[in-house]
């Protein structure tokens, strides 16, 4: 006969669901159950030994559940081993666990607890895609900078040597030893003189998915070697093809350092003078590379922000339509312009051609200045350039018309555009066709 009575198991079966459970049945499951009770007591006995304990814990308990692999119980303490007390009601032994006497007037004569307050939760955004924003939240770079003076004023207020405290960034980016090494290596391939070093390293920039942690470094350092040597041709192509292949890398969020890429790409389009001499070194190809790449970020990036190509063709048409910028900067903001697409260049290019040829082209064409001359010269095939870019566009618009232009259409057209960039035009595209002049005088109107 089990130590479990059957009528134990009937009452665990009829809270599972299971009614009319069979006495048979019953007492052959009580059975069981004390042996599996006796077998998991046993293995629980061999891990409080091996304890080099003598009372029994829940831990051991559960050790052995696992070991038969079984669910361990929850919700019991294994601090104290609980105190039983026995008592007998109808000649049956009861066993029940002890609670601690409580007295009711010490309970009642103590202060009552505050009550507590209600549970809230507010949530700010820290940073969005690497930029923080600006709310009451965050701390300002204002703020910044004035804790970091009250601290630098209080250091230096008689302060002693123990009282002083040092001003650590806000922020501490660590690099491993391997990054280092790598930033070091790359940032002198692109400079150096192996024109097969460098590619390699232009490569590895442009495919290793391991940069995420050095590309606020890279940037940076792309806009302090622009800004340092402004002059040299060399440091402003490399540096130019170094933030290609940073843009071209598809492992890299790129967004938020825009704002400071953009700014040093900037400069090698409408820099005054990119280069020690003008006039022997090809300072041209430079800039409609930075125009190239101009228009690839506001390609790539222009949909998510909406602003920023409008902001860039500000930009370039303020230095194209200003008299007093020199003719570098303007050719560097006629070929940007040029690269942002056909509707830009015909909207805001277009229609200021003749008076551009009139105040800037005119005096720098026919004066003496044989640098300025040929600063002229560019500036008339870079907007040539322009009018064949538009004139194409209309023509593979208008396909089936083959009309050849007139002598009258020809007039019309440089009445509108001016001679000095009409006459080019006109020259290198003898044949052009009536559709495509018509609209070239369309746009400028």
């Amino acid at each position: 006969m089990s130590v479990f009575p059957k009528e134990t198991i009937k009452n665990i079966g009829e809270s599972l669901g299971i009614t009319n459970l069979k006495d048979e049945v019953a007492t052959a499951l009580a059975q069981d159950v004390e042996y599996r009770v006796h077998e998991l007591i046993q293995e629980a006995t061999k891990f409080m030994r091996h304890s080099k304990r003598s009372k029994l814990t829940v831990d051991d308990i559960n050790s052995a559940l696992r070991l038969k692999n079984v669910e361990p119980l929850y919700g019991y303490a294994c601090s104290d081993a609980p105190k039983f007390r026995k008592t007998t009601v109808n000649t049956n032994d009861i066993y029940f666990a002890e609670d601690n006497e409580v007295d009711f007037d010490t309970i009642l004569s103590k202060p009552l607890p505050k009550i507590p307050l209600d549970v809230a939760f507010t949530a700010h955004w820290l940073a969005i895609e690497g930029v923080q924003p600006a709310i009451p939240q965050n701390p300002t770079p204002g703020d910044a900078k004035a804790d970091i003076l009250s601290k630098r004023t209080s250091k230096g207020h008689g302060g002693s040597i123990s009282d002083q405290v040092d001003v650590k960034p806000l922020v501490k980016h660590v690099l491993s030893k391997e990054l280092q090494m790598y930033f070091e290596r790359i940032t002198e391939a692109v400079l150096s003189d192996d024109e097969r070093l460098r590619s390699q390293a232009f490569e590895s920039l442009r495919m290793d998915p391991g940069l995420h942690q050095l590309l606020p470094y890279f940037v940076q350092h792309i806009h302090k070697k622009i800004s340092q040597n402004h002059k040299d041709l060399d440091i402003l192509s490399a540096m130019l093809s170094m933030a290609h292949s940073l843009l071209n890398n598809k492992h890299l969020f790129v967004e938020p350092y825009l704002h400071q890429l953009i700014p040093s790409i900037l400069t090698c389009l409408v820099g005054r003078t990119i280069c020690e001499n003008p006039m022997q070194q090809d300072h041209w190809t430079v800039r409609q590379r930075a125009a190239a790449l101009i228009a690839s970020i506001c390609g790539e990036y222009g949909k998510a922000y909406h602003t920023l190509q409008p902001r860039i063709t500000k930009t370039l048409l303020r230095a194209f339509m200003d008299p007093a910028r020199p003719l570098t900067t303007q050719y560097g903001a006629i070929v940007g312009l040029e690269h942002l697409g056909v509707e830009v260049t015909r909207v805001l290019i277009v229609p200021n051609i003749k008076f551009y040829s009139d105040c800037c082209l005119a005096n720098a064409l026919e004066g003496s200045s044989i640098q300025r001359k040929q600063e002229g010269e560019k500036c008339q095939e870079a907007l040539v350039f322009v009018l064949e870019h538009v004139a194409q566009d209309a023509a593979d618009e208008n396909e089936e018309s083959q009309e050849v232009a007139s002598e009258d259409d020809k007039q019309k057209f440089l009445s509108v555009i001016g001679s000095i960039v009409g006459d080019e035009f006109l020259t290198r595209n003898q044949n052009i066709k009536k559709v495509a002049l018509q609209n070239i005088m369309d746009a400028a109107h």
